[in-house]
């Protein structure tokens, strides 16, 4: 069980007016990336790095000092998490460039009744996104989604909302996403244990927030197809641009370096699956093995090796260079333009989980951990749930569920010194859990699922935002649950 607050204090501690400065300080720094951010449209790395020298010299840190603490911090956090980020980016675009998005989705809608197409959307979605963003991932599946609406007549909302849920649970709560990474490399969280404990609380929230928040919604919120958001699809996927679509030629075919059409087939649907799923296997075998008595030996070195997550990832990485590139008859040439696509769109990502190191770090170094702890433990709010509440703040605050990963493991990060791995896992998974609360105006996806999906402002809250608090609550009840057994 997640100690509380009170729990992690020593008995003499008690309040001092310091602590209630550092506190000021915690909400000084929180605001300026609010309003750097919110108001002044500052891009997020520039708003962290800003917020960060802020603790520090509030807190009475020397100039130097605020910038040690915050480049030690950046390349923590860079070093340890950018590289996950960057080898699943170019897992993923090995996925979308070999057509086994299609692949996925075309087989398993053909394989299930109507009815049952938002359950099958929904673990389609939850596959698709284990190795993608969730933009990423939104973008590309989501045109083949209304296709697929628009020629059988299905209601553009029973197959949207199920990809919105995958999507987002998968996204909130397993790792390499860059969320769950950030929380898990703040509370020092085993990787695979998280892992497994976020697919087994995934299940029930993407079955809440997909097929049954679905049915519930979708004939009492107006929506339709506009016609720009299938248009990507029936000119076919392609890789000019951030959105993952332009002037291709279809499902099946692919433009070489010279923009001419390079035919090849797709690859199987047992290949797409089990190349995604490698990572997953690698890194749930190591943590099966920490979980048992260590035995030394060839084997067991081998599965620690290969299930640590850079490795694991790496590993993936090169199988899908065949699975979904040689195999293929994509040539070397296409291969190298792929991978060098992966780069760019993470690019942001990295930037921005690097300055949310450095702001983690301030906050670290000026000790404010001692005030969350010595104010949390004075309201009597369990850890868990203190991280939820400050993540989940964030998220409504600031829109962007990363952001307020970062900021929430900043504050949380530092009180999760002793914990049992089993406790630092759920308290990740809380981080991640809250940071994907609501989700409204000032969420760039939100306006995306607007335009997608043809639907009202108010309709896209009753949609988009309820989807993210079902998933959000759900998660939290989950991780409660599995808190008074573990």
């Amino acid at each position: 069980m997640v100690r509380s607050a009170a729990g992690l204090l020593a008995a003499d501690q008690t309040w001092t007016a310091e602590d209630t400065w550092l506190l000021v300080v915690v909400g000084v720094s929180i605001a300026v990336v609010v309003l750097l951010i919110s108001w002044a449209k500052i891009h997020p790395f520039l708003a962290l790095t800003v917020s960060a020298l802020t603790v520090s010299l509030l807190a009475g840190e020397s100039a130097q000092k605020a910038i040690v603490s915050f480049t030690t911090g950046l390349g923590r956090i860079t070093g340890s998490v950018g590289v996950l980020i960057i080898l699943g980016a170019v897992l993923g675009r090995m996925l979308a460039d070999s057509g086994g998005i299609e692949q996925v989705v075309g087989t398993l809608t053909r394989m299930v009744r109507p009815e049952r197409l938002p359950w099958a959307l929904t673990l389609v979605a939850a596959l698709i996104g284990l190795p993608m963003f969730f933009e990423v991932g939104f973008v590309m599946l989501m045109p083949l989604v209304l296709q697929l609406a628009r020629q059988t007549n299905y209601p553009v909302l029973r197959a949207g909302m199920p990809v919105v849920a995958g999507l987002a649970t998968v996204h909130a709560l397993v790792p390499p996403h860059p969320g769950p990474l950030i929380a898990i490399q703040a509370v020092h969280a085993p990787v695979g244990l998280t892992m497994l404990y976020g697919l087994l609380v995934a299940v029930p929230c993407a079955i809440v927030a997909g097929p049954l928040f679905t049915a519930y919604i979708w004939p009492r919120v107006p929506a339709h197809v506009p016609d720009s958001a299938t248009a990507a699809f029936t000119t076919g996927p392609h890789d000019d641009g951030p959105a993952g679509h332009g002037t291709g030629h279809g499902p099946g075919s692919r433009t070489d370096d010279a923009g001419r059409a390079a035919p090849h087939r797709l690859p199987s649907l047992s290949v797409t699956v089990g190349t995604i799923l490698l990572p997953i296997v690698l890194m749930t075998l190591k943590a099966v093995y920490d979980s048992i008595p260590k035995s030394q030996g060839m084997l067991y070195a081998l599965v620690e090796f290969l299930g640590t997550p850079m490795i694991a990832l790496l590993v993936t990485v090169f199988v899908s260079l065949f699975t979904f590139g040689y195999s293929l008859g994509f040539s070397r040439r296409h291969v190298q333009a792929s991978l060098a696509r992966s780069f760019a769109p993470v690019a942001g990502v990295i930037v921005i989980v690097g300055a949310g190191g450095g702001y983690s770090q301030a906050l670290q170094d000026t000790g404010v951990d001692r005030a969350v702890t010595l104010a949390a433990a004075h309201l009597h709010i369990p850890l868990l749930l203190l991280a939820w509440l400050i993540a989940a703040l964030m998220r409504t605050i600031v829109g962007s569920g990363t952001i307020a990963t970062i900021t929430a493991a900043g504050i949380v990060g530092p009180l999760s010194h002793g914990l049992a791995p089993a406790e630092a896992s759920l308290l990740a998974l809380a981080l991640g859990s809250g940071a994907a609360f609501a989700g409204h105006v000032n969420d760039a996806a939100f306006w995306m699922a607007k335009e997608y999906f043809g639907t009202s402002i108010g309709g896209t809250l009753r949609t988009w935002t309820v989807s993210h608090t079902l998933l959000s609550l759900t998660s939290l009840g989950c991780l409660l649950l599995l808190n008074t057994v573990v």
